[in-house]
């Protein structure tokens, strides 16, 4: 499964349904990561939202999809690794 290049918004919505039994199940298709494991940068531009594997792929993004914004301009840019 791939996650979308850009993300819908919406509202968040309470679980009613997942029970411990199903947690448990999903538990075993994953792994636990770290941020140094799994870069995650995001070209918070406008309503961009984005996701790219590194900085150097947002800011090429950005010299090709938003020509207005300057080379090397890092700002509105979101990550959890920096």
């Amino acid at each position: 499964m791939r996650l979308p290049s850009v993300l819908p918004s919406g509202p968040a919505v309470q679980d009613a349904v997942c029970n411990s039994e199903a947690l448990e199940a999903a538990a075993k298709l994953g792994k636990v990561t770290s941020p140094e494991q799994t870069p995650i940068f995001i070209c918070a531009l406008g309503a961009c939202n984005r996701l790219f594997p590194s900085r150097e792929r947002v800011l090429a993004h950005r010299k090709r999809d938003h020509s207005d914004v300057e080379a090397g301009d890092d700002s509105c840019m979101i990550t959890w690794n920096g």
